[in-house]
């Protein structure tokens, strides 16, 4: 299956290009996210009997590609290049819908035992010490990944897995992300080649839930959350995220919550005050990304709900001095061979905290609050005293935990996170962009806007009648063409936001045929 972004495809428009209005005083954006073209996610209203559906299909001329049935979650696939925003507003005043919403494009959250000594990840959260105590066996942790595949080095345990974005057998990595994700995880340990895994006795499930380019829709993920569950996963990691909250994702997730298995998941690497989603939902253990010496990554997003911070790295930075860029080092596959590699991310930081949850389960605390409170209860304070938005409760400390949990002694490190430095913290940049030269022209069925803003930005239109839309790449020249029927008028409002998430507003204006 191909992702193909959704097209805007609402309105046409030609004619006068006339300004009507001023700037709200208090602008709010609605995020947009890149969904899949023509599908469509239906909530069944009091569970799922085929009947419902049935009706539905009847009544709204769908068809179904596919159903999560333990969800009560229907997959549509509408006909005839019907608008998807459109056919949710429809569909969501039906009193038999429970929600719908389109589906979500996610993406994967990092990039970048001879090396052991370059493993400065292991040794910031006590992992050798913990695993005196316990290497994670017995236990299986799924990775929602690009997939995983079995290297020189390798895991010793990797299951056979599934791929929901191809639908068939064939879990392997062609991008690298979930093999580097795993082997954080359960790389082959003490077997005298390359890098080690916190817990290498955990079995690894390999669920593809994102394309060799590192995307994935909602209905896959949510899949791969209910298939995990059922194959007996412990442990589900997720690193990756979108800022959109799915309704589809997080019934899947309380789903599994509520049946024992631990959820961890990326708080994102936008430089953003607010964690990314699956992590931001309450089921999921939210994880944020350190440096060398402990401090915050500075693209590590923050905000009310994370929960952890662990290692993810900092590129730019050779905090050690030991000649290398501060990523954390894996094995995985790049550009068709395999290496060890140093990556940096919130997708990096997630396994650890999913490794640290396997070892836990492994020594009999099965109970995912139980394991999220000892977790939280033993990570090193950092930031501010207690709870804050940038830490979470703190560093994750895995020897402390396992130490916390079994009553043995462990002797886990010590770690005294420093104060962070000041350009590292993003919300410094406490002002909006500046929006200018609003403009429109028209041809045949489609009609262009453009605006100019002093520093890099998202562009964004919102609509009174059909809502936002726009693009995420960051410029200062925002051009968006839109395709429809003409003879309408069409009143909106131009939305910038930038790196910092700083939103300016301008309008209202009016286009018209």
């Amino acid at each position: 299956m191909k992702v193909t972004l959704a097209s805007v495809t609402f309105i046409s428009i030609a004619g006068s290009f006339i300004g009507c209005g001023g700037t709200d005083s208090s602008p709010t954006l609605i995020d947009v996210e890149a969904y899949m073209d023509g599908e469509v996610l239906l909530g069944v209203d009091d569970g799922f009997d085929g009947v419902r559906l049935m009706e539905l299909r009847t009544d709204f001329d769908f068809d179904t590609i596919g159903t999560i049935d333990e969800l009560g979650i229907a997959h549509l696939q509408l006909d005839g290049g019907r608008n998807v925003r459109d056919t949710i507003a429809t569909l969501i005043n039906d009193h038999r819908v429970r929600f719908a919403e389109p589906n979500y494009i996610y993406k994967s959250s990092g990039r970048g035992d001879p090396y052991r000594s370059y493993q400065w990840n292991l040794d910031q959260i006590g992992t050798e010490e913990a695993n005196r105590v316990t290497d994670g066996s017995g236990t299986i942790v799924a990775v929602l990944d690009t997939g995983v595949s079995n290297g020189p080095d390798g895991i010793a345990e990797l299951l056979g897995g599934w791929d929901f974005y191809e639908n068939n057998s064939d879990s392997s990595d062609r991008d690298g992300h979930g093999t580097f994700v795993a082997g954080t995880i359960a790389q082959n340990t003490g077997n005298g080649e390359g890098v080690a895994g916190m817990a290498p006795g955990a079995a690894i499930l390999p669920v593809k839930v994102m394309s060799d380019q590192g995307y994935g829709s909602s209905e896959a993920i949510a899949n791969g959350i209910v298939w995990s569950v059922e194959q007996g996963a412990d442990v589900i990691n997720m690193s990756l995220g979108s800022a959109y909250p799915s309704q589809t994702i997080k019934e899947a997730c309380d789903w599994a919550y509520n049946r024992d298995v631990v959820l961890v998941a990326a708080s994102g690497n936008e430089f953003a005050r607010e964690i990314n989603y699956p992590a931001g939902f309450d089921s999921v253990i939210a994880v944020g990304a350190t440096r060398v010496d402990g401090t915050r990554a500075g693209y590590s997003n923050t905000g009310r709900g994370l929960e952890l911070v662990a290692p993810g790295g900092d590129l730019s930075r050779d905090q050690d001095q030991n000649g290398y860029a501060d990523g954390v080092i894996q094995e995985t596959k790049e550009n068709g061979r395999w290496t060890y590699t140093f990556w940096e991310g919130t997708s990096m930081a997630s396994p650890h905290v999913a490794a640290a949850a396997a070892m836990l389960k492994s020594i009999g605390v099965d109970d995912p609050d139980e394991i999220r409170d000892i977790l939280t209860a033993t990570a090193t304070d950092g930031g501010r005293s207690g709870y804050d938005t940038s830490y979470g409760e703190g560093l994750l400390n895995i020897g402390a935990a396992i130490e916390y949990a079994t009553g043995n002694t462990v002797s886990s490190p010590e770690v005294e996170i420093p104060e962070e430095e000041p350009e590292e913290e993003p919300s410094v940049d406490t002002i909006a962009p500046t929006i200018s030269n609003v403009t429109g022209f028209t041809s045949g069925d489609q009609f262009t806007i453009e605006w100019t803003t002093n520093e890099l930005s998202d562009s964004y239109v919102r609509f009174d009648e059909y809502g936002t839309y726009g693009d995420a790449d960051f410029t200062t020249s925002h051009t968006l063409t839109f395709n429809g029927d003409a003879g309408m008028t069409f009143v909106f409002t131009v939305v910038s936001k930038d790196e910092s998430g700083n939103l300016s507003e301008d309008g209202k204006w009016q286009i018209s045929l």
